[in-house]
């Protein structure tokens, strides 16, 4: 017995050393043992890199938590991300996954066992941080939230757990890194809080959150497939930080113009969150939410809002933000006048008084504002739940007895393969597109068999409804009860108001596809397709002379630098012709067919479903010789989204660029390195010219291209170069190279015009080779775009040729103006003659956003216009 009792200290201590050797002992480690600083600390800022490294510890140390990769960023990082749950339910991850997209496909389902796999699922929950990088706090607060759920012990968190599956993103991880690697050598010095001198996104900017309901970055394809394809959440909360000033977070209910193309409930289900996130702050004494104010529903391109017609409640919130993790004292002389006396509203009923923000500060709101979403979620779970198959089996029901009852594609389109895109991007946002087997009559019209539809009897139509048809953006004026919040509402006479972003957007327009809607029901055999493919490329003909490509087609400009590539020659038919029994127009690529042999030309049709004619004979047309250039394109240090865009389309069709900064074109000489220069979209000529101030910036990234490197860019021109300025950039031109053009939107008061971000007609001269591939008449872009008057000249060699115009009569495509009357029959698109060389003004964005693919071809054959001869 003395033996026995002697051995129980030692086999107490082998047993302690087996549990550990299993992991029994292991205890999650706080954020700081791994990033040396505690979550939020002044001057620290976590990158993504080191957010993954603790996010690995956790799961060696936790059993509520997994790690999942999604793909590559546009960095060639891996995209991580966690899910955060009970250990029972992450055992048990794909039963819980299916049961919430058998709810939000709907279809198969009754109500009896929609309420029986509401009561049996879990709500899922999608929470992301740092889509917009410089907004720091929500990507910070996504490691503390990770590591405060795994260690919980409280009831309420407990409960959480199992109640609710988290989906922890972070959107921007690129941005995450490139923002880090940006403050932390600037810290303690005058250049701390300075703005990155780069687009945080490297294509997009801020912009990545306009590119949602077209998907053109990796990382907003892989946020889709998380929303639409694989989680299904009942809540997506995608987190910000610009709060308007004073206020320390913004909150739902938003503001006005709701879009209308979402079901009442996601409103009902958003205001509710936003009020019990209200509560929450209030509770834990955290001064300074506000709502209704700013931020509006209306445009469907953000990460938020794509989801609300996916039946995805959407939450946006906006943390206050100094700069990264620097902290600030304010004081109410800082705040505006009409906040200074601390007065209370039904939107703002806790005003903050002041005092020291820092970035713990704005993690803590975060974390406040996170929690109180997954609790609204586990105590509305079932509800939430139901309410996602209800709202799917409206939308069916309510497009089976009302129009649109579909959306019809036909298979012969302008840009075959510019149309199969877009059907493809709807197919990865959860729309189903079927490809009829049988030819249909609707509306009076025949289609014959091989059309695409996409019939509306399906849970997500509201989202295709929101995207294919036409915007009619309100006059908010006419509704002043739905925006002013009195006891009696006043009329407003004043001028119209403008979004926060677009007012018109229509997909198909932007595209330049020829969509229908159908207002009668489609009864012929339909099979659903998962890839679309209009056109298969193929040769045509035999090609003993020469190959024929339409300029019609975007790939034409990928096929063309390919060919430049290995060498061959490309001309572009000056003059319509006929050649096999066809007609072809202007602008029709022609290729030798010496310039290859073997299958180099099949396999391009193959590659870029390219239908290429090849023809016998010599067709007799006149052509130009379209030759390789050397192109060069302005990246100020002043970022800008559409330098970012503009790069992202080049790289896509293939053009061979550099980027060609302030010091470069103050180092003059340009002609020795390029034929033609870009110049992106910029808001202020003075922004170029100038750029950042002295001491706001270290010494690289300061004084814009100069005075001095203006005169190198005139030179540049007169000695042969050509000049391509796109959209509020040609104000730059007009003003500063003494060209006789007026852009009349230039000074025009606000009251006489207002056109943000809408759809507009434009007639083309499409014997230029400016507008080659364009059809005579075509919906383009305006956001804050120009409209030129074109001064006369006594030198007609001299005279700017205009290429494009507004119609005569009303342009409203999509979205809302007022006042056009004064850019009727006004210049969009100018070929100025200049000493030896070109300026070109592309008076609207041509490539806006890397959206607009029905007009890329203008920015193209700018490009190659400059290699003409």
């Amino acid at each position: 017995m003395k033996a026995l009792k002697n051995m129980k200290p030692l086999m107490f201590v082998i047993i302690i050393m087996i549990f550990s050797f299993l992991g029994f002992s292991q205890s999650v480690p706080e954020p700081e043992e791994v990033l040396g600083f505690k979550v939020g600390a002044d001057y620290h800022l976590a990158t993504y890199t080191q957010a993954i490294e603790y996010f690995k510890k956790i799961e060696q140390n936790s059993s509520k938590i997994k790690l999942f990769d999604e793909g590559k960023t546009s960095m060639e990082q891996t995209m991580t991300y966690a899910v955060i749950s009970s250990e029972e339910n992450l055992a048990n991850l794909e039963k819980y996954k299916q049961i919430i997209k058998r709810l939000s496909l709907v279809k198969g389902l009754s109500d009896a066992e929609a309420r029986r796999l509401s009561k049996e699922g879990k709500a899922i929950v999608y929470i992301d941080g740092g889509l917009h990088a410089s907004e720091c706090a929500p990507a910070q607060h996504n490691i503390q939230l990770a590591y405060d759920l795994v260690t919980a012990k409280d009831a309420k968190t407990l409960k959480i757990l199992n109640d609710v599956i988290v989906v922890l993103v972070f959107a921007n991880p690129d941005g995450m890194n490139l923002l880090a690697e940006w403050y932390h050598p600037n810290v303690g010095t005058p250049f701390e809080v300075s703005r990155m001198p780069w687009l945080y996104h490297i294509y997009a900017g801020h912009d990545n959150n306009r590119d949602s309901y077209i998907a053109n970055l990796v990382e907003t394809q892989h946020l889709t497939r998380l929303a639409n394809k694989e989680w299904y959440p009942v809540i997506l909360y995608n987190h910000h930080q610009t709060a308007p000033f004073p206020a320390r977070i913004w909150t739902p209910p938003n503001s006005e113009p709701t879009n209308p193309n979402v079901h009442p409930l996601i409103v009902r289900w958003q205001n509710l969150v936003g009020s019990a996130m209200g509560a929450a702050f209030d509770e834990e004494g955290k001064e300074g939410a506000i709502s209704r104010i700013i931020f509006d529903t209306w445009y469907p391109g953000y990460v938020t809002q794509v989801v609300d017609s996916h039946n995805i409640v959407s939450i946006l919130t906006e943390t206050a933000l100094y700069r990264y993790a620097t902290p600030y004292f304010y004081t109410l002389r800082d705040f505006p006048a009409q906040y200074r006396d601390l007065t209370m509203s039904a939107f703002y009923p806790n005003p903050w008084k002041g005092g020291w923000w820092r970035l713990k500060d704005a993690v803590d709101y975060c974390l406040t504002a996170s929690m109180a979403v997954l609790d609204v979620a586990s105590k509305y779970r079932e509800e939430l739940l139901f309410n996602k198959y209800k709202m799917g089996k409206d939308v069916i029901n309510r497009f089976t007895k009302e129009p649109p009852h579909a959306w019809i594609i036909p298979e012969n389109q302008r840009d075959p393969a510019t149309a199969s895109l877009l059907l493809n991007r709807m197919i990865l946002l959860g729309i189903d597109v079927y490809k009829s087997d049988e030819s249909f009559t609707c509306d009076g019209i025949k289609y014959p068999a091989g059309t695409y539809v996409i019939p509306m009897t399906q849970p997500f139509a509201l989202f295709i409804k929101n995207v294919f048809e036409e915007q009619n953006y309100p006059d908010l004026r006419k509704y002043p009860d739905l925006w002013q919040g009195l006891v009696d509402p006043v009329k407003f006479e004043g001028t119209p108001f403008e979004s926060y972003d677009m007012m018109g957007w229509t997909l198909p327009y932007q595209f330049g596809m020829k969509v229908y809607s159908a207002n009668s029901l489609i009864t012929s055999k339909m099979t659903k397709v998962k890839d679309v493919k209009l056109q298969k490329g193929s040769i045509v003909g035999k090609s003993g002379y020469s190959y024929l490509i339409r300029h019609e087609d975007n790939n034409s400009f990928t096929a063309t630098n390919r060919i430049h590539k290995q060498g061959g020659k490309v001309f572009w038919a000056k003059e319509p012709f006929s050649a096999n029994n066809t007609r072809f127009p202007e602008g029709t690529i022609i290729v030798p067919s010496t310039s290859f042999k073997g299958s180099f030309m099949g396999d391009l049709a193959k590659d870029l479903d390219l239908k290429i004619t090849g023809i016998s004979h010599d067709p007799k047309v006149k052509t130009l010789s379209v030759k390789p250039v050397r192109l060069g394109m302005y990246k100020s240090w002043l970022a800008s989204a559409d330098e970012g865009w503009t790069r992202l389309i080049l790289e896509k069709y293939e053009f061979l660029y550099s980027s060609i900064h302030d010091a470069d074109i103050r180092a003059g000489n340009l002609n020795a390195n390029y034929d033609v220069i870009i110049m992106p979209d910029t808001y202020r000529p003075e922004a170029v010219i100038n750029g950042h101030a002295k001491g706001t910036m270290p010494p690289k990234y300061v004084g814009g291209i100069t005075p001095g490197g203006l005169r190198n860019l005139k030179s540049y021109v007169e000695n042969g170069g050509t000049l391509i300025f796109i959209n509020a950039s040609c104000n730059l031109a007009v003003e500063h190279f003494g060209v006789p053009v007026r852009n009349v939107l230039k000074k025009v008061k606000s009251g006489d015009f207002v056109c943000t971000g809408s759809i507009l007609r434009m007639e083309f001269d499409t014997s230029h080779p400016l507008a080659y591939g364009m059809p005579k008449e075509a919906a383009t872009v305006f956001d804050n775009s120009c409209a030129f008057d074109v001064m006369p000249s006594f030198e007609a060699k001299k005279e700017p040729k205009s290429i494009s115009k507004y119609p005569e009569e009303n342009p409203l495509m999509s979205g809302w103006i007022y006042g056009d009357k004064i850019i009727r029959q006004k210049a969009t698109i100018l070929d100025i003659p200049y000493g030896k060389g070109k300026i070109i003004l592309l008076g609207f964005p041509v490539q806006f956003r890397a959206q607009s693919y029905g007009t890329f071809r203008l920015l193209f054959n700018s490009i190659f216009y400059a290699g003409i001869k």
